[in-house]
């Protein structure tokens, strides 16, 4: 009987083999950055705000939002005017705005590491002074990426000092 292996079914197959190896090793590579950039599912991120004016937490908001996506929510109070406030133009500024409101407008815009940046816009409206005589003023102010780290506070003044405005700012990534 005669060999089958001959110096070029040999050859053959050893190119077969060594093209199949070539042709593994450059898409492998290719299919492992196919699969890493496979967009992962947005990520679902815990925020909370304390409200804190003249160093009193006034207000909180608390809210799970979609990195990418925005979340606004209001809240609304009545005016509260102190004992020292009995005069007529106090009475004048409480009935004419009887109600004060506070707006936050949260959007996650991304995660690195366990640091998550938010944009933040409120809305405010805020007694100055000692809220009996003078009228109510509209602030509004934005910050267009506070970096929050993991579970710890981070402070933002969303106005002057004059308005002792504080607010106080932590964020986390919601796991599972």
């Amino acid at each position: 009987m005669s060999n089958p292996l001959t110096p070029l079914t040999v050859r053959a197959a050893l190119r077969g083999a060594l093209l199949a190896a070539c042709l593994a090793s450059s898409l492998a590579p290719l299919a492992a950055r196919a699969q890493a950039s496979t967009p992962a599912a947005p990520q679902s991120i815990d925020w909370e705000i304390r409200v804190l004016h003249d160093g009193q937490t006034v207000d909180t908001f608390h809210q799970t939002t979609t990195v990418g996506q925005s979340r606004t929510d209001t809240h609304d109070y009545p005016v509260t005017l102190g004992a020292a406030c009995a005069g007529k133009e106090a009475s004048i500024v409480a009935a004419v705005k009887p109600r004060r409101s506070r707006t936050v407008t949260v959007a996650p815009l991304y995660v690195e590491g366990d640091t998550v940046t938010l944009q933040i816009d409120a809305q405010e409206t805020l007694d100055d002074g000692d809220g009996c005589s003078l009228a109510p003023r509209q602030i509004s102010a934005s910050h267009p990426g506070l970096a929050v780290h993991a579970e710890s506070w981070t402070d933002w003044a969303p106005a002057d000092k004059k308005a002792r405005l504080l607010y106080q700012v932590r964020a986390h990534v919601v796991q599972g």
